[in-house]
């Protein structure tokens, strides 16, 4: 099996070259605002660095082949057409996680690792958990995301994978896990379709201002990475590496704040020194104007924390009762079941059956 890539988008040279389908194609959340894809480009597209579909009946035919190859252990929603991206986002999901229509585009590219493998093992199994928009695709790897960008093969939850156990040689999650509601869920869920002896890489933002896209719930310390697959993977390491080394997670908040504040607070803002902040403890900077007067939508992108206070719901009588309790009160009759079967006399007399079973169990085994 060769290894194929493929160019998915591309940016227009002028506006004159803008094709108005590709160029929607692409960038689906941009579209709605009364311009035409020319008039789009022109106006914020091309600073903004926006790009237009190409070779979309090549992408269309490698994505075919890579969906034959996969094992789903449920069939996907009804109406994809061929070559389309196969999508298991059903209503209650994009209600649960809250799925816009159109979705911010986002991209990032591979470093040389994960490139210079898949071109070493072109019969491997790639498996990209919120690809994004790439700006090439190619024969081992499946793209997955919430939205069916250019290059996504699969649109699914992180939290729900459709695909059957140990089919993926390689998974790759790269800055998404802070964007997942439920990121333990998310990792069970990549382990389970990983092969045994298959190679997880996933990098997690630890210091960084809340961002993207759908929305940004959990970062995590290297610890905590680690917390959430121990369980199911042989953790090789646990490293720091320069993407995310703190200059950029400094440089990021301090970008952010001075964005947040305006005038000759901003021009204060920019004149201050490390040695005048770290002077003096940080409680003492408070009433600042650059702490006090800092815009409110700001505050909430690059807290230290937050602090959170809830109401219990009410559950009345006659109601049914949440899940957590019915499962417990099951837990318990099945319990108590189980220590009236250990009080009877028949468990006491086929205690020496039960424990020739086991014993045969672990030989065979």
């Amino acid at each position: 099996m060769e290894f194929q890539e493929i160019a998915c988008v591309e940016a227009p040279a002028s506006a004159e070259a803008v094709i108005e389908a590709a160029y929607w194609r692409a960038n689906p959340d941009a579209r709605g605002q009364g311009l035409s894809a020319a008039e789009h480009f022109l106006h914020s597209g091309q600073s903004e660095g926006r790009k237009q579909a190409i070779n979309q009946a090549e992408v269309s035919a490698l994505r075919e082949q890579k969906l034959a190859r996969l094992r789903f252990r449920r069939p996907p929603t009804p109406g994809r057409a061929p070559g389309e991206a196969m999508n298991f986002l059903t209503e209650d999901l994009v209600r649960e996680f809250r799925i816009p229509p159109h979705p911010p585009i986002s991209d990032h590219s591979y470093d040389g690792f994960v490139a210079d493998l898949q071109r070493q093992n072109p019969a491997s199994l790639f498996l990209d958990l919120g690809a994004g928009l790439r700006s090439t695709v190619s024969s081992n790897m499946v793209n997955i995301d919430v939205f069916p960008a250019i290059s996504t093969d699969v649109v699914c939850v992180g939290e729900d994978l459709p695909f059957e156990d140990d089919q993926f040689d390689f998974v790759l999650c790269a800055a998404v896990l802070e964007h997942t509601r439920r990121p333990w869920d998310v990792a069970r869920e990549m382990c389970r379709v990983l092969k045994p002896g298959g190679t997880l890489r996933v990098d997690y933002p630890f210091i960084s201002p809340v961002h993207g896209f759908p929305s940004h719930y959990f970062n995590a310390t290297p610890e905590g990475v680690v917390s959430l697959f121990e369980r199911y993977c042989d953790i090789q390491g646990c490293t720091v590496e320069s993407n995310n080394h703190p200059i950029h997670g400094l440089w990021w908040i301090l970008a952010l704040w001075r964005e947040g504040l305006f005038g000759d607070d901003r021009k204060t803002f920019d004149s201050l020194t490390i040695a005048q902040i770290l002077h003096q403890p940080a409680e003492s900077h408070l009433e600042s104007r650059f702490c006090s007067l800092l815009d409110d939508g700001m505050l909430r992108i690059i807290p230290a924390g937050s602090t959170l206070v809830a109401t219990k719901k009410p559950f009345l009588a006659g109601t049914q009762m949440p899940e957590e309790r019915a499962l417990r009160a099951e837990a318990e009759a099945l319990r108590e079941e189980l220590r009236l079967v250990r009080a009877s006399t028949s468990w006491k007399i086929t205690a020496p059956i039960r424990s020739a079973l086991s014993r045969l169990r672990s030989v065979r085994n």
